[in-house]
């Protein structure tokens, strides 16, 4: 009987693994962050200008090391059928943040994390128009800022403050 339970529990533990890690392919590119010198502090920071037609858009980025720095994110769109949402990968659980339900010109997106885990992180992109053929039109600015010290980088290309 305990064997049983066992197997069942062993089981359910890897068909979890599998759900999570079947999701569905999504189309990304990483966020280039460049290294800003101030005085007396220097910070990190990434601008993209872009449109999306349908579907979603990821933009990938790693923290390798933070103490003591803000993440900052900021989304602007001129139309308000924009998703945004900013979520940290875990083993088995993602953490993440959305935008509230309408962003704009005058209303951005803004996101901010205050000491942010080191980690894998995701800004993903929703188109949500109901008509598919309008094309949204976003800029991003990310920042990693602050009095301490941080590492970022994005694929084979680092940067370090």
């Amino acid at each position: 009987m305990k064997k049983n339970i066992s197997l069942c529990f062993v089981f359910s533990i890897f068909s979890l693994i599998f759900l999570f890690n079947c999701r569905e392919d999504q189309r990304y590119e990483p966020l280039r962050f460049e290294k800003i010198t101030k005085a007396e502090a220097s910070a990190f920071q990434a601008q993209v200008d872009g449109t999306i037609l349908e579907g979603s858009w990821e933009y990938r980025f790693r923290i390798k090391q933070a103490d003591r720095v803000s993440l900052i994110i900021e989304v602007l769109t001129d139309k308000p059928d924009l998703g945004v949402s900013l979520s940290r990968k875990g083993i088995l659980f993602d953490s993440k943040i959305k935008c509230g339900e309408k962003i704009s010109q005058l209303s951005p997106c803004k996101l901010e994390i205050n000491n942010p885990e080191k980690g894998d992180y995701s800004l993903v992109l929703n188109h949500q128009s109901s008509d598919p053929s309008e094309v949204l039109s976003y800029r991003i600015f990310a920042a990693v800022h602050g009095p301490g010290y941080a590492s970022v980088i994005w694929e084979e290309e680092v940067a370090r403050r």
